[in-house]
């Protein structure tokens, strides 16, 4: 089975003050970088994101959303219509992802529509795994206006995996995050 990773990059930033985050750094690497470098040895790598030109000169394949302004639902709907294919979607703001903690998401694939990890039992969709099956429940929310990302997956199949780490769902998304970050 081919493994695909597509970056969520895109969105307003506003609670960044509309730095894009995924130019924020972490040990002298943008934390979009050390997301590419831990997943180096997947099948496709891409980065979905409003502005498409910023990731040009890093040698990554980028998309701009398909629908525009349709948060991170539109996101993961560009990312699956893009590579055609099952998609782990992660967003661009998680320093600490690693991919051995997520590879046991492929033993489930074949038997649902997504793996989505829970922490302390909440489901986390920006880091999960996608079958392709789950556009068309994507798709309709998003002609619904429905764009939470749970709400179409309450009609999919998905196989729910309680993940019990500190850091890897560490996401940033304000100043005062990121300077605790960099303590």
């Amino acid at each position: 089975m081919k493994k695909n990773i597509a970056l969520l990059a895109g969105g307003k930033n506003s609670r960044m003050g509309g730095f894009t985050k995924s130019f924020l750094k972490f040990k002298d690497e943008y934390f979009f970088q050390r997301i590419l470098e831990e997943f180096k040895n997947f099948n496709r790598i891409v980065i979905v994101s409003n502005e498409k030109k910023l990731y040009e000169k890093y040698k990554v394949e980028s998309f701009e959303d398909i629908i525009k302004e349709k948060g991170p639902l539109g996101g993961i709907y560009t990312a699956l219509l893009s590579i055609n294919d099952s998609c782990l979607v992660v967003a661009c703001d998680m320093p600490f992802l690693k991919q051995k903690k997520i590879l046991s998401f492929y033993d489930y694939l074949d038997d649902y529509d997504a793996v989505i990890p829970l922490y302390k039992g909440r489901p986390q969709p920006l880091c999960s795994l996608y079958n392709i099956s789950v556009l068309k429940y994507i798709k309709e929310a998003i002609d619904n206006n429905d764009l939470k990302i749970m709400i179409p997956l309450k009609k999919a199949k998905i196989k729910f995996i309680e993940i019990d780490d500190n850091e890897l769902f560490v996401n940033i998304n304000t100043p005062e995050e990121y300077r605790l970050l960099n303590i």
